[in-house]
């Protein structure tokens, strides 16, 4: 076969799958055929896998450095291509007939580079493949650590993970109790009983130093949390490589809590550029985006190495002292460092590191060994006369992290109703949820016995109590709503959402919600949902179908809606709105949202801050879209303030530099209050954040700003849309993308052909013409009457209908995606009543 096309058709195979989403079972699958293909065993590949990347799949920025400059690892088996660990991805890509880009962004294929590469090296050492132990020096070449000393690291950890066995993420790895741990000295084996270098700052590290230092220039006031964005072994290599002019004090291994010194703590490491005279420096094996790796041991052995800085050089217990590599970040911490110590710039630092998933809290106890009792702060609902709606649930909010088992088994309520528990706060605030309803007019008791205890078993000094007593009646209201009446210019896929002040009785809503034209005509609706937010009742609803530009509609709540205690509505309740013109121009379609393509998770992205990992997320959706058959989907939930909820693309696309251009997207808004961001890249690297609006709408609407607009010079690169917490915004929400595109503002617009009141037919030329995949389509009609438009090849036959149905009299316009179209000539006939057109459009691939 010509290797030209045996290239094209790996690369289609990678497109169709890529490296998100993969199951468990997928991914054994891979890994068993990858093994069977190469004659390896599995389990081989999976501990590279393990070692590597916990079995995630790993796509770096190449426009951002890792952690200490260390070279990026690519995929799953994180492969390289640098040149320190070498280039195992060049190599391992050439073998399967592949391109580099193939195997950094599809996870089967990274697997199956880097199985053809580890056979090459089997056979090129000539092992026996069946006897594990044997596998050490090719798993060593496989590394790409050029130092001899540092190489054993990497194949005791994967050896360790092969003798132990794991269940991680889903992939199984059985234990080999055939394996000879005993061929590791005592430097990398803590089990081996051979005597090792220990370090005389800290004795149960080990001395393995680093050339990176200054020497006696630090004054010792800060400790400093790092994580390395990839291995231990290869951040140790790269760590001790004099060309890499970077190093830290310490450094802590995942599986078990070794530690290795690479610099005195009387000297200065080079870990946070300006703050490096100040600050210790302690790496953690891990990834910002993987909290697989932040196991036990490595909390346990780092707060102990924390507690010997606190005992040595009298470094505070407190979060302005002890500190993560993304401080720079946090305003309250930059603020106290320019009050405290101005002689520090508190912001000269770039990277993200430890990340969301390094939990503060727990490991702050530890360090501490905080002896002294937890104590309630606060609970909710708080005790007054007829004020707790019977549906309620209940808060108690810790002054620490609470053993949840033991603490829920403290928890008492009398009367007696059941309920179910879930934590808060990153587990300070217990909350109990009734799954009946409180009986009305009734004092509820309840009790926290002191049995209760912190993360580290400390009980409180003494019970808790507290009584509430239920409502016996409340009317019910109406607090905000979207639209409100008499709004103008609302999307014509609006998104309705009615607040109320109390919780509905849901029984009611049947017959009692109307939406409705002007003329009164009932509008179809979707999507309706009754759903409670903080004890209130929350109703939205979307139309079946788009509603008519620039036209009046209403929403007519009945008087009869009820809450939960009986209370009516008393009165109607109108909104009344107008929907907005549709002044859209098509431009060149660069993504249309109908596959992920290279789009990350926020969570892969150390921009992603204050988010509920859990909950965040982006996928695509076929619920809500503006053309084909999907959306992108980025859900959001915030933890605290000033949170971030970043989503990236990896694919980057230039948008150029031209200053009459414009670039957008379609953004379906969730009247959140948040702001929305773009980011670009220029000169390739240079980030440029650009807030482009609030949140302040529901349905489509299409988001664009001037390229001249966004700061820098050269090509700009669309790299990320972010969602930025606002001081009033929401803490959960959603919203859809669709149609990301650039266009030529200079060029004429097919709406400057039509007239604003139509007196005659007209069909306008397609713009833009020739396109690449999608064009619009426009035209007018003086009357009403029943109205296609259709699309056809060279040889007469229908490809596709854009329109059939009845329309008014006005301008209209169509958007047609030619994705599933091949290049060429194409036709496009209108036919409306007596009038019939046809025009040419040009598709091209």
């Amino acid at each position: 076969m010509n290797r030209n096309l045996l290239k094209f058709i790996v690369f289609i195979i990678a497109i169709s799958k890529l490296a998100l989403g993969q199951s468990p079972e997928d991914m054994n699958n891979v890994f068993q055929s990858n093994a069977v293909m190469f004659n390896i065993p599995a389990d081989i590949l999976k501990s590279i896998a393990y070692t590597e990347s916990r079995f995630s799949h790993v796509i770096p920025d190449d426009s951002q450095s890792a952690c200490a400059g260390i070279p990026h690892s690519y995929g799953i088996m994180g492969l390289r291509n640098d040149d320190w660990f070498g280039r195992s991805l060049l190599d391992a890509a050439n073998l399967i007939s592949a391109t580099p880009q193939m195997l950094i962004y599809n996870y089967e294929l990274n697997i199956r580079g880097a199985a053809a590469l580890l056979s090459k090296y089997a056979s090129e050492i000539n092992i026996n493949r069946k006897n594990f132990n044997e596998w050490k020096p090719v798993l060593e070449k496989y590394s790409g650590i050029p130092q001899e000393e540092v190489k054993e690291f990497y194949s005791f950890d994967a050896f360790k993970v092969l003798s132990e066995g794991t269940n991680t993420n889903g992939v199984t790895i059985k234990s080999h109790a055939e394996l000879d741990m005993r061929q590791f000295s005592k430097e990398i084996n803590p089990d081996n009983k051979l005597i090792n270098i220990q370090s005389d700052d800290y004795p149960p590290a080990v001395w393995d130093p680093s050339p990176n230092f200054t020497s006696l220039s630090i004054n010792q006031i800060f400790a400093v949390v790092h994580d390395t964005e990839g291995s231990f072994a290869g951040a140790v290599s790269w760590l001790k490589n004099p060309a890499a002019q970077a190093s830290s004090h310490y450094i802590i291994r995942s599986s078990d809590g070794y530690i290795i010194q690479l610099v005195r703590e009387q000297d200065k490491a080079w870990h946070v550029r300006c703050w490096n005279g100040y600050m210790l420096g302690v790496e953690h094996e891990g990834y910002v985006s993987n909290p697989a790796y932040f196991t036990e041991a490595m909390y346990q052995s780092s707060a102990a190495l924390f507690r010997h800085f606190v005992t040595k050089f009298g470094i505070p217990v407190d979060r302005n002292h002890i500190i993560g590599h993304n401080e720079w970040q946090n305003s309250q911490w930059v603020s106290w460092m320019q009050t405290n110590y101005p002689a520090v710039d508190p912001t000269c630092n770039t990277h993200t590191d430890p990340g969301q998933y390094w939990d503060w809290n727990y490991y702050m106890g530890l360090i501490a060994q905080d002896t002294t009792p937890p104590v309630v702060i606060s609970h909710i609902p708080e005790s007054s006369v007829d004020s707790v709606m019977p549906n309620t649930p209940i808060k108690i909010k810790f002054n620490k992290t609470m053993n949840k088992t033991v603490t829920q088994n403290a928890f008492s309520i009398n009367p007696t109703i059941n309920g179910y528990f879930t934590w808060e706060d990153l587990g300070q605030t217990l909350v109990f949820t009734p799954t009946a309803l409180y009986a009305l007019a009734t004092e509820y008791n309840v009790e926290i016995s002191a049995t209760a205890a912190s993360l580290f078993n400390v009980p409180l000094d003494s019970t808790y109590s507290f009584s509430f007593i239920t409502k016996s009646y409340a009317p019910l209201n109406i607090e905000t709503s979207y639209p409100v009446d008499t709004q103008q210019d609302i999307s014509t896929t609006v998104k309705m959402i009615i607040n109320f002040d109390t919780p509905l009785l849901q029984s009611s809503l049947s017959g009692n919600i109307f939406f409705q034209t002007e003329a009164g005509s009932s509008v179809s609706m979707k999507n309706a949902i009754y759903t409670e937010v903080n004890g209130k009742g929350v109703i939205s609803f979307s139309p079946l179908n788009k509603l008519n530009e620039e036209s009046n509609y209403k929403v007519i709540l009945k008087s009869p809606l009820k809450n939960l205690v009986g209370g009516e509505l008393g009165n109607d309740w109108v909104i009344n709105f107008k929907t907005e013109k549709n002044n859209f121009v098509l431009g060149s379609v660069f993504d249309n949202f109908e596959a992920i393509k290279n789009w990350q998770d926020p969570d892969w992205s150390g921009s992603t801050v204050g988010t509920d990992p859990n909950l965040t997320s982006f996928v695509l959706s076929t619920m809500e879209k503006v053309d084909g058959s999907s959306s992108g989907k980025i859900t959001y939930v915030f933890t605290g303030q000033d949170g971030v909820c970043r989503t990236f693309d990896g694919d980057k696309p230039n948008i150029g530099s031209n200053p009459d251009y414009k670039v957008g997207l379609w953004i379906y808004g969730d009247w959140s209050f948040n702001y929305l961001e773009y980011w670009f890249y220029y000169n390739t690297s240079t980030n440029v954040i650009v807030r482009v609006d609030t949140l302040d709408w529901t349905g489509w609407k299409f988001v664009e700003i001037p390229i001249s607009s966004i700061a820098g010079s050269g090509d700009r690169l669309f790299h990320s849309i972010v969602i930025r917490q606002a001081p009033n915004g929401a803490t959960s929400s959603y919203i859809y993308i669709d149609g990301a595109q650039y266009r030529d503002t200079s060029a004429t617009s097919i709406d400057d052909e039509l007239t604003t009141s139509p007196g005659e037919f007209y069909l306008a030329q397609n713009y833009p013409n020739p396109f690449n995949p999608s064009t619009r389509i426009s035209w007018q009609s003086p009357v009403g009457s029943w109205q296609t438009l259709k699309i056809y090849d060279v040889l007469g036959n229908e490809v596709a209908t854009l329109v059939d149905e009845w329309k008014e009299a006005g301008s209209y316009s169509v958007n047609l995606n030619a994705n599933k179209l091949s290049s060429g000539l194409y036709f496009y006939t209108l036919r409306a009543g007596n009038f019939s057109e046809t025009k040419k459009l040009i598709l091209m691939k």
